[in-house]
């Protein structure tokens, strides 16, 4: 590279890193701008249109306000480059007037100042400022008045720093030229679902992908809504007065988490950046994930609204195609972030897959969790293969019912005796059967191989016939025959397994279910 090239690039970088310095002012009879600095995180400040392309991401602040006590109560630093919006965040919460309100709710060129320091408890005031010489005449301090930004020099913020004992840590200057980062990311699409039986492993896999990654959880249910989820209109009560508030949902949150990874602070913001910015950002950005368990528990198309097309990797935030939408409580701009992966859970106990809305089964990828008999096949129970045991229910279960509603491995990885295996069969494989079945126990017994033509002896059966009616007993129980086209057939579980005494159940009873 020649030499005068290469100077001319580092000017160029040199240029674009240097950081400017600026006061901004606020006037305490219309807003409460000391204690906005002492409570939040970011101030939400207007500047004036002449500074639009002037204020830098990183440029540093002094908190200036007025009045009586004049003087500097805070310190912040540029979080986002100032754009044309309405005021956002916390801010309208601290004016005085309606006056003031109202003039928040009209756009205005507006930036996210971060709070690098809080001197509202021992602000920097006027009189000490001004006795200092390089500071005297400096308009902003001598006279604020219809003064809303100031620029001044590095030396002159510097000094004002030194007035005070406190210390600040300002960020690190992003660099304009810099190798991209290699970002780790999931080895799954952006749209993601694990489904499939009980006990297959599905939350187990979500687990793993939590703990590498940013992650917010739901568990969606029946009365779950766009409400809870994306945002929704929610009463408060103040005294005797009740108020209504727009509230965040779990997945507008989740998504703020994603664009703040990307080093945007709003989404007014991220839409305002170019197209090109936003794909190198995104590119770039951490992955934080959605995790939606047990998804088809709730009417999933009225749970995402109209954001069914934003999911879509083609309309996120920093794609190609990138889609943005108005939001119908807030007004707010929103769309999904490139850096947000979608990932949920289903039961196919609860609900066939084939039941999903076809608009949803588009957007997803569909990864189906099988019994995994492998992990099982060299536990030995006694004398019961595990593994051959779970085989041969499942085979059973399909036959009789379907796929969808096989037993998990996981049921049995953490069973180590008989007595557990006992407890295992009594208080979740015998009941999540009598679910899957409607309590027809002829069929719990055919997986079980309680049957008679198994040929099991009387102790080793897990569902016992308690008794099998004649005409002769229906007379006797109810006086007059019932005309039953069937004999009635009534079961048990074997006593010995309700009653806890497993000592006296045969050693061999669960090798007999798959083995005659």
């Amino acid at each position: 590279m020649d030499d005068g090239f290469r100077e001319e690039i580092f000017a160029t970088v040199l240029k674009k890193q240097k950081h400017k310095y600026w006061v901004c002012h606020s006037n305490p009879d219309y807003f409460d701008g000391s204690a906005e600095i002492a409570e939040q995180e970011f101030i939400d400040f207007e500047f004036q249109e002449k500074f639009q392309n002037v204020v830098n991401v990183g440029d540093k602040v002094l908190f200036w306000i007025s009045g009586k006590n004049a003087g500097v109560y805070g310190i912040g630093e540029i979080w986002e480059a100032p754009y044309k919006r309405l005021m956002k965040g916390q801010g309208m919460n601290y004016a005085k007037d309606s006056n003031s309100v109202h003039k928040f709710n009209v756009e205005r060129l507006r930036a996210f100042i971060k709070v690098v320091g809080r001197l509202s408890d021992s602000p920097i005031l006027r009189e000490k400022i001004l006795a200092e010489e390089e500071l005297s005449k400096v308009r902003v301090f001598v006279n604020p008045q219809g003064v809303t930004n100031s620029e001044i020099t590095e030396a002159q913020f510097n000094r004002v720093l030194s007035l005070t004992k406190q210390s600040f840590v300002f960020s690190e200057p992003k660099e304009t030229y810099s190798v991209p980062k290699v970002i780790n990311r999931p080895a799954i699409p952006l749209n993601y679902i694990y489904y499939g039986a009980p006990g297959t492993g599905k939350t187990y896999e979500v687990q793993r992908l939590c703990q590498l990654y940013a992650h917010k959880i739901v568990t969606f249910h029946q009365s779950f809504g766009y409400e809870e989820f994306v945002e929704g209109i929610r009463p408060e009560t103040i005294g005797d007065k009740i108020t209504y508030k727009v509230r965040k949902g779990v997945f507008y949150e989740a998504c703020l988490e994603a664009l703040r990874a990307a080093d945007y602070q709003s989404f007014e913001g991220c839409i305002a950046d170019t197209a090109e910015s936003r794909q190198k950002r995104f590119a770039q950005a951490p992955v934080v994930l959605m995790v939606m368990d047990e998804i088809n528990r709730a009417n999933v198309s009225k749970v995402l609204g109209e954001l069914i097309t934003l999911i879509e990797p083609s309309k996120r935030l920093g794609a190609a195609d990138e889609l943005w939408l108005t939001l119908p409580y807030s007004q707010e701009k929103f769309g999904v972030p490139a850096n947000l992966y979608i990932v949920g859970t289903m039961n196919t106990a609860d609900r066939s897959i084939a039941l999903l809305d076809t608009a949803l089964r588009r957007r997803f990828y569909f990864n189906e969790c099988l019994p995994d008999v492998s992990a099982l096949s060299e536990k030995v129970i006694e004398n019961t293969n595990v593994g051959k045991l779970l085989t041969t229910l499942n085979e059973r279960i399909e036959f009789l019912h379907d796929r969808d509603h096989v037993i998990g491995h996981a049921y049995f990885l953490n069973i180590q005796t008989f007595e557990e295996l006992c407890e295992l069969f009594r208080f979740q494989v015998i009941p999540l059967l009598q679910e899957y079945f409607y309590d027809d126990w002829r069929k719990i017994q055919l997986v079980l191989g309680d049957n008679e033509a198994w040929g099991k002896p009387l102790d080793a059966k897990l569902i016992q016939t308690k008794r099998q009616y004649t005409a002769n007993m229906e007379r006797e129980l109810f006086g007059e025959d019932l005309d039953n086209a069937d004999a009635v057939v009534t079961y048990q579980l074997n006593p010995m397994l309700t009653e806890g005494r497993f000592g006296e159940l045969p050693r061999d009873m669960f090798r007999r279910i798959y083995e005659r």
